[in-house]
């Protein structure tokens, strides 16, 4: 089973009264833990975020028996819950996303040459005008490489490093509360490397904040602190996710026109500046 969740959260600070929405894909489902009862285990499932203004946001729900709901919490830590997600268990497709994936030895490279790529068919066929399909593809793209240039620079770095491995599992709540029966360690002598490498899969990696606290506590490196102009490229995040799911709309159904080729270059700019910073830091670290 998997936890399905739609629609936008809109929680409003307890001290400041300001109302923040938090969308759907933004939140990371995992199975945290799995106890034994009458009728079978109990498993709960979490999603977590570490939210800028409204601190660490928790949801939480319960699967037991197999296949049946069972509770569900969400913990807004005091703020007021004005609209929730709607979120429930469904059967987990059969295919796995990940399973013939191989993570590049050089992810570096290969975010590069998607820079390059896309650069020269922005000159070529993009348009002046904010709203062209293509220049909204493009913009799509520029963040969904970083994103994989985030996770497989993640993914390298900590397994091949023990300390990266131990650090994550000590100062990572999520993963460290993971459980385990004997059966299961004895079935799979790896099941810690194992698991770190589902949980650091699992990641959303467009949710940059919780991107930083990872990098911080694996590799000592604090990403949001390389980005030239955190504000913009969070903007373009949220932007990104408009062209995805809503076709270049808003929210409220209004079209977006903002992505000129200056605006998408600036962008792609934005993000080599950043990224380039950050395999800096992690080579230095390797040295």
């Amino acid at each position: 089973m998997i936890v399905e969740c739609k629609g936008t959260a809109r929680i409003q600070h307890k001290s400041t009264g300001e109302i923040y929405e938090i969308e759907s894909d933004e939140l990371d489902w995992d199975a945290v833990s799995s106890d034994e009862r009458q009728m079978g285990p109990e498993t709960e499932y979490q999603a977590v975020i570490e939210h800028q203004a409204l601190g660490r946001l928790r949801w939480s729900l319960w699967e037991y028996p197999v296949g049946i709901e069972n509770n569900r919490e969400t913990d807004a830590q005091g703020h007021k819950v004005i609209n929730d997600f709607e979120y429930g268990l469904r059967h987990e497709p059969d295919v796995d996303d990940w399973s013939d994936y191989a993570v590049p030895d050089d992810p570096y490279s290969v975010f590069m040459a998607s820079y390059n790529e896309t650069s020269a068919l922005l000159v070529e066929k993009g348009s002046d005008e904010g709203h062209a399909l293509l220049n909204r593809m493009i913009f799509s793209h520029q963040i969904t490489a970083m994103e994989a240039y985030l996770a497989d620079t993640l993914l390298n770095a900590v397994l091949d490093d023990a300390d990266a491995k131990a650090r994550l599992m000590s100062d990572d709540k999520d993963l460290n509360e993971q459980k385990f029966t004997i059966g299961e360690i004895a079935a799979e002598p790896d099941i810690v490397a194992l698991t770190i490498e589902r949980y650091l899969r699992s990641i959303l990696y467009h949710n940059l904040l919780k991107v930083d606290f990872l990098y911080s506590c694996a590799l000592q490196i604090k990403i949001l602190a390389l980005i030239s102009d955190k504000a913009r490229l969070l903007k373009d995040i949220r932007l990104r996710h408009d062209c995805v799911h809503r076709n270049g709309f808003d929210k409220d159904g209004n079209e977006l026109n903002v992505f000129t080729k200056n605006y998408v270059q600036a962008t792609a700019d934005l993000i080599m500046d950043f990224i380039n910073k950050l395999e800096a830091a992690v080579r230095a670290r390797a040295v």
